[in-house]
């Protein structure tokens, strides 16, 4: 009989609302015992949706839990905090981006990782996905690879998550059409939440004396919130790259485009663009060389069991040839959850270790390094 990892859930927001609750209490592998939010409101109507009873405002309690295996953490903003209180609690972790908010503070997580030794597996989601396994085979099979573009059509997030029904606190549900406001209120509320408040010292710490820059503030803090999953596929898909030859920002900062340096024979294009009112995600790893081209697609992170389609082109003599496949229609999400459970039960690695998250780091201080003043 399985053994059932008793987990808790910190942050009752939008992605345990759509991902990791639902996975949790669907596997036997899994018993979902407490859950944890700042805003109570939140917390009540999400417990009491899975009559979950064990719930909490304070994730200091919650960790001191002797019963408490492991925990997912996935509230907003950095994850600094909750992750080393996790870890002082000797909890198995598992947490979703951003882990932290600079270099510094991965670095320190790190230094704790190492003297633990409980399962730390970050949720870099897209790794998991069936057809990045499949798309990493076949670019390895390139007899000759001279470019690789990564491209990002990114609406606002909110329109991501009208197929669900959101709990919002005192009996507020969102559900179908979002209210996306303005491109300046979207501006706004962005830079405060991705560069302000709690991590407004943070970024500066980035930054250095660049910090004043509004348009960079935003685009460090979109780096480590959202582009953090291109970075890491990016990794996954071919390594680690030899540095960041430049970064353009414009468009107030929701532009963003890098030309990365693998060796002097393969670049990479990192494109990242905020086009907030249509409401099409688009998501692409095209790989190209003399002789063949794979090209990679992911469809928006909160629809669940989209195949994300890979297309292998190549020749014989004259004779071009196209190949489309359909890997998988499982869960991304739901895969890196069971990869969680199976790291713990046989104590093996995750292929999202703490080690790829403070490489990250330094790529993303890197990429906002290389923008021209």
């Amino acid at each position: 009989m399985t053994k059932a990892l008793r987990t808790g859930v910190i942050g009752c927001g939008a992605i345990a609302q759509i991902m990791h609750i639902p996975y949790l209490i669907e596997h036997e592998k899994f018993e979902l015992i407490s859950v944890c939010d700042a805003y109570e409101p939140v917390l009540n109507e999400v417990a009491d949706r899975y009559h979950i009873t064990k719930r909490y405002t304070d994730m200091n309690e919650m960790l001191q839990n002797d019963d408490l295996d492991a925990v997912v953490i996935c509230h907003s903003g950095t994850h600094y905090d909750s992750a080393m209180a996790a870890l002082a609690a000797d909890k198995h972790i598992f947490v979703e981006k951003p882990l932290a908010f600079n270099v510094r503070e991965v670095e320190e997580i790190a230094a704790e990782v190492a003297k633990s030794k409980r399962t730390f597996q970050l949720g870099y989601h897209k790794l998991y996905d069936p057809a990045f396994a499949y798309t990493k085979e076949h670019i390895a099979k390139m007899q000759d690879k001279g470019y690789a573009r990564i491209t990002v059509l990114h609406p606002a997030n909110e329109l991501g998550f009208s197929p669900f029904r959101l709990r919002r606190g005192n009996g507020v549900i969102e559900e179908g059409h979002a209210d996306i406001g303005t491109w300046e209120s979207q501006r706004k509320m962005q830079l405060e939440a991705f560069a302000g408040g709690r991590h407004a010292a943070l970024v500066d710490e980035a930054l250095g004396d660049r910090k004043d820059n509004d348009d960079l503030r935003l685009a460090y803090g979109i780096m480590r919130t959202s582009l953090i999953h291109q970075i890491y596929t990016m990794f996954g898909l071919f390594g680690e790259p030899k540095r960041v030859l430049s970064t353009d920002i414009w468009r107030e900062g929701f532009s963003i485009h890098s030309v990365i340096e693998y060796t002097e024979d393969f670049h990479v294009t990192l494109n990242w663009q905020f086009l907030m009112t249509l409401k099409d995600y688009r998501e692409e790893y095209a790989v190209f060389g003399n002789h063949d081209r794979v090209i990679f697609q992911l469809p928006s992170p909160y629809f669940r069991n989209f195949p994300s389609p890979v297309t292998i082109q190549g020749s014989d003599d004259e004779l071009s040839w196209e190949k489309k496949v359909t890997v998988s229609h499982a869960e991304a999400f739901e895969n890196e959850l069971l990869a969680f459970y199976n790291n713990i039960m046989k104590g093996t690695k995750p292929i999202s270790s703490i080690d790829d998250a403070v490489k990250h780091a330094h790529f993303t201080q890197q990429m906002i390094d290389a923008v021209h003043s």
